[in-house]
This record gives C-alpha cells, sequence and structure tokens, in this order.
C-alpha cells in the first residue's frame, strides 16, 4: 500500500469518526433536551395546587388465614394486632358464623390488652370427615376494639397422608 492510499483510508477513517460522533451529539443533545422539557413539566405539575381533595391510600389486602388439615386432625393459623386504641380494651376476636358452624375458635378471649401492646390470636379448627375434600369454608375473623378491618380465613379438609406399608425383612 503506498502511502497516499494510506492518507486517503485514514482521510476517509476520520471523515466517518466526525460524522458518527456528530450524529452521537445530535441525538444526545435531542435526547437531554426532551429530558428537560419532562422535567419541568413535571414540576409545573408538583408545584400547582391539587383539585379536590386528595383519596387516601387503599389499605393493604389481607392475605387469608389457611386452617388446612385431614379430617378429625387440627389446624391452626395465628395472626397478631396492635392496640392502637389509645386505652386498655378487652381484645375478643369475633369469628364470622360460617366458620362457627365449622367449629372454628379464635383464642385467647377477652383479654385486656394495653395501649401499644401486640397481641397473638390463634383459629383453631378440626376439618370433619363430612366436609367434601377440597371444599372450602369461607368466614371471617376480626378484632372490633382494633378496628372494623376483617381477616378472611379459609377452612379446608386435605386428603389423608397415604400409610405406608411396613417392610418385611
Amino acid at each position: 500500500m503506498s502511502n497516499s492510499q494510506m492518507k486517503d483510508l485514514f482521510s476517509q477513517a476520520m471523515r466517518l469518526n466526525m460524522k458518527y460522533y456528530s450524529g452521537l451529539f445530535d441525538v444526545t443533545k435531542d435526547y437531554l433536551g426532551a429530558l428537560r422539557d419532562l422535567a419541568e413539566q413535571g414540576a409545573a405539575k408538583a408545584s400547582a395546587p391539587a383539585s379536590g381533595p386528595r383519596a387516601q391510600p387503599a389499605a393493604p389486602a389481607i392475605q387469608p388465614l389457611i386452617l388446612a388439615a385431614a379430617a378429625g386432625k387440627d389446624a391452626t393459623a395465628s395472626f397478631a394486632v396492635t392496640n392502637n386504641t389509645g386505652q386498655q380494651v378487652a381484645a375478643d376476636p369475633e369469628v364470622s358464623d360460617s366458620l362457627k358452624a365449622a367449629g372454628v375458635v379464635a383464642e385467647p378471649a377477652g383479654r385486656m390488652v394495653a395501649h401499644g401492646e401486640d397481641v397473638v390470636f390463634t383459629l383453631k379448627g378440626r376439618p370433619t370427615s363430612k366436609m367434601k375434600l377440597d371444599q372450602d369454608v369461607h368466614g371471617t375473623v376480626s378484632v372490633r376494639p382494633f378496628g372494623d378491618r376483617e381477616i378472611p380465613v379459609v377452612l379446608r379438609r386435605l386428603r389423608a397422608p397415604a400409610k405406608t406399608k411396613a417392610k418385611t425383612s
């Protein structure tokens, strides 16, 4: 390759690099300009007075407590609440009628709870052989002095574990 061909090749490479970086600069400049416009629009919206009252955020969804066991076996689940009422109150969990009919009880009942104190309640149930497999009994439990939120509860009868045969030697 001759010296003049090397110069031409080098010159073309430099021109292509300049075009590439010029184009990259233009794209970057456009992007940053659009980003600045978005930031200015957001700042204008944030400084504008809100129209109407702001809605309170929704309370998070409460996951259900699952009481699941084979027929005749105990099923338990626990939940905790905090007394934020500002006074000492009797904490008495209320189980819905559908769960009461299925024999579900909540313990401890009638316990005095001081302000700021946490208390753990346990739900106990025992699926019966009359319950169909995988047919749930739905209900709720709540502790009224601590608010009106109800915790969903599901009582389910599971299939009894298969009995293992003893090995003979």
